[in-house]
C-alpha cells in the first residue's frame, strides 16, 4: 500500500464565489483524499492526505479544470509529511493581510431559470434565485473574504431549506452565499410616486404601470433601471423631458435572443456576447422594418439590447411585454441610483412608482456596453460582469499604484501583484455627486484590494479633478505622482491588453486630451510603447474659439475650420446664409485675434465641423452626437470611396484644409451629403495609411495600434483595420478596456509602473 504524504495547496485569482471550494470538496472525493479547504485573503488553501499519484492528480485536475467562473492566476503545491486527517471538510475562512480578486455579478444560471419557472420548485418565480454559478457577487460584497457576513446578505439568516442546501457538498448551493428563498431572503415591494406601499403582487403590480405608459424605477443588481414601453412615442418623449435626455438613445431589455432577432440584425459574435454571462448592452444594427419608434434612439440605425440576467428580469420580461426600455435610472451626467431612500429623492421628477427590494447594494455598478466591428469585440463601457475582473500585466513583485483616469467617462485602475483592477464605470466628474462616488469609489477599492500605493498616477491636464484628487492623494500618501499624456495612455491600454513591449504606431484619434505643448490634441499619429512616446505626427491645428464651448457648439468648430481654408468667412453655402450674422462676425474676430480660441488638432472636433458644415448638428444634446449623425449618415462602408485633397507636410502634419474646399465645393454643387460623409471618412482612412506606410518605411515598425473615442465609430474602425491588414500591418484595437476614455486608467497605470520600477 503507498504511504500517504501531505500537501498544502494554493490557489490565487476569482477562486472565491465561484463554487470553488465545493468543487474541491468533489474532486478530493473522488481521489479519496482527507483534508480541509478554506477562503482566505490570499485565495484558497486546501491541505490534504493521500496517496502521492493521487495527490498529483487532485491538483493537476484543479489547475486544469477549474469551475467555469474561476480564473486561476496563481498555483502551488508543497509536498509534506501527511497530517493525519481522518476526513475532508470546508473549513472556516481565515482573514490575513492581503486580498484576493473578487467576481463579478454574473447572469442567471439555466439551472436556477429552470427551477424559477417550474411550478412545483419551491423557488418558483423568485426574483432573488441563485446559487454558485450565477448571482451577484461584486454588488453585495463589503469585505474579504468572501463569506455570507461579510456581504449585503448578511441580515438574511438561511432557512432551514436553504441551510441543507448550503451545507451539503454535493448541492450546487454549498457555501453559495447569496443563497435564498421566498422563506427567509429578499422580497420585492413596490412603492408608488410617494413611496407607499401599493398593495398588490410587485410584479404584476409593475406590469400594469408599464402596460399604462407609466415610467418604473426597478432596482436591479448595481442600481435601478427606468423600464418604460417603448412603443408610444408621448410616453418616451415623457421620459426623455424628464431625464434631461432630449436625443441619446435608450437601451432596451428583450425577453431572448428569438425575440432579439425580430428587432435587430445579430451575427455570431454578437449573439455570443448576448448570452455571455456578462450580459452586456450590444448595440445592434435595428432591421428595416424593426418596430421600435425611431425617437428611443434617433441618431443611429443601432439599438442597444441587451438580455435579461437576473431572475427579476426574466419574469418581468416573460409574464409582461417582451421589450422594454431600460436605461440608467440617473438625472443627465449623474451616478447611478443604487439605495432605495436616494431612488425616492432623486428619481421624483421621473418615475411614477418603484419596484424596489430589500437587499442592499454595496456599490453601484452601471450596465456594460459592448459593439461588434468585423468579429472584433470592442467594450463601450466597462462594468456590471466584467469588474473587477483583473487584467495580468507585467511588474516586479510587490509593486503597487493607484491611476486615476481622465476627466470624462472615469474610471480609475489599482495595481497589485501583477494585476490591474479597473473600476466599474464612474462618468464624468463634472458634477458634485460623480466626485463623491469617485472618492467613495477609490476608498472602496483600495480597502477592498488591500492595496496600499507607492505612487500615484494622474493625466497631464492640471485642471482634471482626477489630477487634483491625485495630487491631494500623493500629499497624503507621502508617495510620488507621475503625469502620463492622455494619447499615450490610450496607446498603452491596448499595449498592456496585449503584453505588447516594443514600439508601435499608436493611432489616438478622439476629442480632446492635454498635450505636452499645451495645446489639446486628439488627431495623433504616435510611435510608442509602455515607457515613452514620440509625437510623429497629427492633424493640422486650428483654433477652438470660445474654448470649451466650441465643444458644446459644434458649428463654432465648422466657422474655425472655413476661415482656416479660405481665409475669409464670405461663402456662399447654406451653412454660411443661415448664421446669424452677429454671432458669425463675433466668433470670426475670435479665431483672427485668437481670444480664448486654444489650438486643437482633435479629430473629434473634425468630426464635429463637418457635421455641422452638412447642417446635421449644430449643437449636440449629448457626447459626439455630432459624429454619430455623420457616421449614420455615411451608411454602413465596406470600401474605400474616392479620397478628397489632404497635404502632409515634412513635419508629417496632415492638413484636411484641401478636403475642407472639396467638401464646400460639393455642397454647393448639392452632391448629397451621403456620398460626403463616405468620402470624408475615407479621406482620414487614406491620410492615416500613408502616415503608417512613411513610418513603417523610415523606423520598420510594422504594429499598428487604435485607440480613441473616434474608433467608437464602426466605419473609421472597419475601413482602418481592412485597408491596414491588407498593406501588410498588424493592427491592434482593445478589447479588454474601452477605446474611450474608460480605458485610460489601464494605460496610465502601465506606464506609471514603468516609471515606478525605474526608481
Amino acid at each position: 500500500m503507498e504511504d500517504k504524504v501531505g500537501a498544502l495547496i494554493k490557489f490565487r485569482g476569482i477562486v472565491q464565489g465561484v463554487g470553488f471550494r465545493p468543487f474541491v470538496y468533489r474532486i478530493a472525493q473522488k481521489y479519496k483524499l482527507k483534508g480541509t479547504v478554506k477562503n482566505s485573503s490570499k485565495g484558497v488553501i486546501i491541505e490534504v492526505d493521500g496517496g502521492l499519484e493521487d495527490v498529483k492528480a487532485f491538483y493537476k485536475h484543479i489547475k486544469e479544470n477549474p469551475p467555469v467562473l474561476s480564473v486561476i492566476d496563481e498555483s502551488y503545491i508543497e509536498i509534506k509529511k501527511a497530517s493525519g486527517f481522518k476526513d475532508f471538510e470546508i473549513v472556516k475562512s481565515e482573514k490575513e493581510e492581503g486580498f484576493t480578486p473578487i467576481s463579478p455579478d454574473i447572469a442567471t444560471c439555466d439551472d436556477c431559470l429552470r427551477e424559477v419557472f417550474d411550478p412545483s420548485d419551491r423557488r418558483y418565480l423568485y426574483p432573488f434565485t441563485n446559487c454558485t454559478n450565477c448571482g451577484p457577487r461584486f454588488t453585495i460584497i463589503e469585505d474579504i473574504p468572501y463569506d455570507r457576513k461579510n456581504t449585503t446578505m448578511h441580515k438574511f439568516p438561511m432557512c432551514d431549506d436553504c441551510r441543507s442546501e448550503y451545507e451539503d457538498p454535493i448541492n450546487r448551493r454549498y457555501h453559495a452565499q447569496p443563497n435564498a428563498c421566498p422563506v427567509c431572503g429578499p422580497q420585492l415591494i413596490l412603492w408608488n410616486s410617494e413611496g407607499k406601499v401599493i398593495e398588490e403582487d410587485p410584479i404584476e403590480g409593475c406590469i400594469r404601470l408599464l402596460e399604462k405608459g407609466k415610467v418604473v424605477a426597478i432596482k436591479g443588481l448595481g442600481g435601478f433601471h427606468l423600464a418604460l414601453y417603448p412603443f408610444d412615442d408621448k410616453v418616451v418623449k415623457r421620459l426623455r423631458d424628464r431625464k434631461k435626455r432630449p436625443a441619446k438613445p435608450f437601451a432596451l431589455m428583450v425577453r431572448d435572443l428569438s425575440t432579439a432577432s425580430n428587432y435587430c440584425n445579430i451575427g455570431k459574435s454578437e449573439e455570443k456576447l448576448l448570452l455571455s454571462r456578462e450580459r452586456p448592452i450590444v448595440l445592434l444594427e435595428r432591421k428595416s422594418n424593426c418596430a421600435i419608434p425611431p425617437l428611443v434612439a434617433p441618431d443611429t440605425d443601432f439599438l442597444g439590447l441587451m438580455l435579461p440576467y437576473t431572475p427579476l428580469h426574466h419574469i418581468l420580461l416573460r409574464k409582461g411585454p417582451e421589450i422594454l426600455i431600460m436605461t440608467s435610472a440617473n438625472l443627465s451626467e449623474e451616478p447611478l441610483v443604487y439605495r432605495n431612500e436616494n431612488a425616492l429623492t432623486d428619481l421624483s421628477r421621473i418615475a411614477d412608482a418603484y419596484l424596489v427590494n430589500n437587499r442592499d447594494i454595496a456599490r453601484p455598478c452601471d450596465d456594460s456596453v459592448t459593439m461588434v466591428v468585423d468579429e472584433n469585440s470592442i467594450l463601450i463601457r466597462r462594468s456590471r460582469g466584467y469588474v473587477p475582473k483583473a487584467i495580468p500585466i507585467k511588474s516586479k513583485k510587490g509593486s503597487q499604484l493607484i491611476a486615476m483616469g481622465p476627466f470624462e467617462k472615469n474610471t480609475f485602475c489599482l495595481v497589485k501583484d501583477g494585476r490591474a483592477f479597473i473600476s466599474h464605470h464612474i462618468g464624468d466628474l463634472g458634477n458634485e455627486k460623480s466626485v463623491e462616488a469617485y472618492i467613495s469609489g477609490i476608498e472602496d477599492f483600495l480597502r477592498m484590494f488591500r492595496c496600499e500605493p507607492q505612487a500615484v498616477v494622474c493625466d497631464m491636464h492640471p485642471d482634471y479633478y482626477s489630477t487634483l484628487y491625485g495630487v491631494e492623494l500623493s500629499n497624503k500618501m507621502k508617495i510620488p505622482v507621475y503625469n502620463v499624456q492622455h494619447h499615450h495612455a490610450h496607446i498603452a491600454s491596448v499595449l498592456a491588453e496585449k503584453g505588447i513591449e516594443e514600439d508601435v504606431i499608436g493611432i489616438a484619434f478622439d476629442g480632446t486630451g492635454f498635450g505636452q505643448d499645451e495645446t489639446i490634441w486628439g488627431g495623433e499619429y504616435l510611435i510608442a510603447n509602455t515607457e515613452s512616446f514620440e509625437r510623429y505626427g497629427y492633424f493640422y491645428s486650428v483654433k477652438m474659439p470660445g474654448g470649451e464651448k466650441a465643444i458644446r457648439e459644434i458649428d463654432r468648430m465648422a466657422v474655425s475650420y472655413l476661415y482656416e481654408s479660405f481665409n475669409s468667412l464670405d461663402i456662399d453655402i447654406p451653412f454660411i446664409k443661415n448664421y446669424d450674422k452677429k454671432r458669425l462676425d463675433l466668433i470670426g474676430k475670435m479665431i483672427i485675434n485668437g481670444i480664448n480660441s486654444p489650438l486643437t488638432s482633435s479629430c473629434g472636433r473634425l468630426f464635429d465641423a463637418v457635421s455641422a458644415l452638412l447642417g446635421l448638428c449644430n449643437t449636440p444634446q449629448y457626447d459626439a452626437q455630432g459624429a454619430i449623425i455623420l457616421e449614420k449618415k455615411a451608411g454602413k462602408m465596406s470600401e474605400l470611396e474616392a479620397s478628397y485633397d489632404y497635404f502632409i507636410n515634412g513635419n508629417n502634419v496632415v492638413d484636411f484644409r484641401p478636403m475642407i474646399n472639396n467638401i464646400v465645393f460639393d455642397i454647393k454643387k448639392s452632391v448629397d451629403s451621403s456620398l460626403i460623409s463616405r468620402r470624408f471618412h475615407s479621406t482620414i482612412v487614406y491620410a492615416t495609411i500613408d502616415i503608417c506606410r512613411k513610418i513603417k518605411r523610415e523606423r520598420s515598425i510594422k504594429k499598428v495600434v487604435l485607440s480613441g473615442g473616434s474608433f467608437q465609430n464602426r466605419n473609421l474602425t472597419y475601413l482602418l483595420i481592412k485597408y491596414l491588414k491588407r498593406e501588410g500591418f498588424d493592427v491592434f484595437i482593445n478589447s479588454l478596456v474601452p477605446p474611450n476614455d474608460g480605458g485610460i486608467s489601464l494605460g496610465q497605470a502601465v506606464i506609471g509602473l514603468k516609471k515606478l520600477e525605474k526608481e
